[in-house]
């Protein structure tokens, strides 16, 4: 920026130093003014002009007018002699050396407008120069932009010509290049200096993160904005293989969740990217446009663990795909605000390891018929449904692996034995098991009594209310009750089978 040894340097304005300042303050603009107090009406880096038309040469209230001044931080005060006062009033000489303001003579032959426009001109040189030298910088990108520079290297170039430090972030957080200081400068950040996030697409899937305590002026906006673009260039600029790319992760993801795929094989598609300990298999239904650019907004890191899937939809005119996502609450809320901007509704699958991934995909399958298979075609605003298929070993997955000899080895998700179900029935019935202590046994004979006279009575509550002897309207409020207990409901299929298969077991073996 232009400073005050600029302006004392111009031979035609006849400019004195009377008293310096501390170091060579900055000019941001110039004001004339005879108020004694004009300190609230600035905002730092002034030149204030004044013939001290208010004050005689000894008032004491010089000091004061100083003491204002420099508490607004101006670059410094020029006193006009000749108009009011014949030379400087010592007074107002002590006070700029009590307070340290740089102040200045101003003769009489020179206009108070001369040193405005003097001032104008400096500022708008400086102007001119930060705009050249941003011109300049953003050249040196677009043309690297041609050689296909490294991100690493934009980074660099930007944070020369600005004084930031910058990153390159994934949609999940992830650094895909930074400057050397920009860790020091997070870390050391407060929550009034947190770095800005500048998003580099529509879809949020690559970030540029820019810190640093000073403002940006706006010729280091225009460069960011130059970077912003080349990095953008260089990062999806091949359509083609990004297609490929995709595709092949896309088969990734659905190998792994079908089990025809171990968690090692990701080695073959990135050396650098690691499955995470726990994931979930999430699926997502809606319109087959609205998965289609779903499906395609630019991905990277776990992000990219997506695939169309080989299931059906749940009726014509929908589209089904799936995603893999790390058992986090940051991955799966960033996974369902990228759904809900896309009017998806998501299915999640409970939690796994990456190597029994098909048992997550099962849970959420079993749960799809819970999303609405009209609501996506026809409902609109659009409020996404989501469904987390969350329960502790679905009786009927968990049946299957009773049968396996290899049930209970370290690893087994379900955790129980061979041929064990009374754990089984519990884990289904809850409280309403013949093992649980968390009801009164005759409330929960009650329950357990009402919930086999809905069966007996093919799902018909007339009947079953008639065979219990309640009213139909008591049959509903245990009904509700049941559904709350036990995590089910009898308006789904596997739902009720498993709560008919958990009392018959019950009920067979006596335990």
């Amino acid at each position: 920026m232009a400073s005050l040894s600029d302006l004392l340097a111009l031979p035609q304005l006849g400019l004195t130093l009377v008293q310096s300042g501390p170091g060579d303050p900055e000019i941001s603009w110039l004001s004339t003014t005879e108020l004694l107090d004009l300190g609230e009406y600035l905002e730092g880096g002034e030149i204030i002009l004044t013939t001290g038309l208010a004050l005689e040469s000894g008032d004491p209230r010089w000091r004061d007018f100083v003491a204002s001044l420099s508490r607004a931080r101006v670059a410094a005060i020029g006193f006009g002699v000749g108009v009011n006062h014949e030379r400087i009033p010592p007074a107002l000489v002590s006070a700029a050396s009590m307070y340290r303001v740089a102040l200045f003579e101003v003769p009489l032959p020179t206009p108070f407008i001369a040193i405005s426009k003097a001032v104008a001109g400096l500022v708008r040189a400086d102007e001119l120069r930060a705009a050249r030298g941003a011109l300049q910088a953003q050249q040196r990108l677009l043309d690297g932009a041609r050689g296909k520079q490294d991100p690493a290297e934009v980074l660099a170039s930007i944070a020369q010509a600005t004084g930031k430090q910058l990153a390159l972030l994934t949609s999940d957080g992830a650094v895909l290049a930074s400057t050397a200081g920009f860790a020091a400068a997070t870390s050391a950040t407060t929550a009034a200096t947190e770095p800005e996030t500048i998003r580099l697409d529509r879809e949020g899937s690559l970030r540029l993160a820019v810190a640093g305590a000073t403002p940006l002026t706006p010729e280091g906006h225009a460069v960011i904005a130059a970077g912003s673009i080349v990095l953008w260039l260089g990062l999806r600029g091949a359509d083609a293989e990004e297609s490929r790319e995709r595709e092949r992760w896309e088969r990734f993801t659905w190998a792994l969740l079908t089990g025809s795929a171990t968690p090692a094989t990701i080695e073959i598609l990135s050396t650098r990217v690691r499955l995470p300990e726990r994931v979930r298999a999430v699926a997502v239904q809606g319109s087959p446009e609205d998965v289609s650019n779903w499906r395609r907004r630019p991905r990277s890191g776990h992000d990219r663990f997506i695939t169309p899937g080989g299931l059906p939809a749940q009726a014509p005119g929908l589209a089904l795909a799936w995603q893999l996502c790390a058992d986090t609450p940051e991955a799966t809320a960033h996974l369902l605000e990228v759904a809900a901007e896309h009017g998806l509704d998501a299915v999640l699958g409970r939690p796994t390891d990456p190597a029994t991934a098909e048992l997550s995909l099962r849970s959420a399958g079993s749960r799809l018929s819970a999303l609405s298979a009209t609501a996506p075609l026809y409902a609109a605003p659009r409020v996404p449904t989501v469904v987390w298929a969350d329960r502790d070993t679905p009786f009927l997955e968990a049946l299957v692996a009773l049968s396996d000899p290899t049930a209970g080895a370290p690893g087994d998700p379900t955790g129980l034995a061979p041929h064990d179900t009374s754990q089984l029935s519990t884990r289904v019935l809850g409280p309403l098991s013949l093992h649980s202590t968390e009801l009164p046994g005759d409330e929960a004979e009650m329950l357990r009594a009402t919930l086999r006279a809905v069966y007996a009575a093919d799902g018909q509550r007339g009947p079953a209310a008639t065979a219990l002897g309640i009213h139909r309207n008591t049959l509903r409020d245990r009904i509700t009750r049941i559904e709350r207990l036990t995590a089910r409901t009898l308006a789904d299929a596997d739902d009720r089978a498993e709560l008919w298969l958990a009392l018959r077991v019950e009920g067979l073996t006596g335990r």
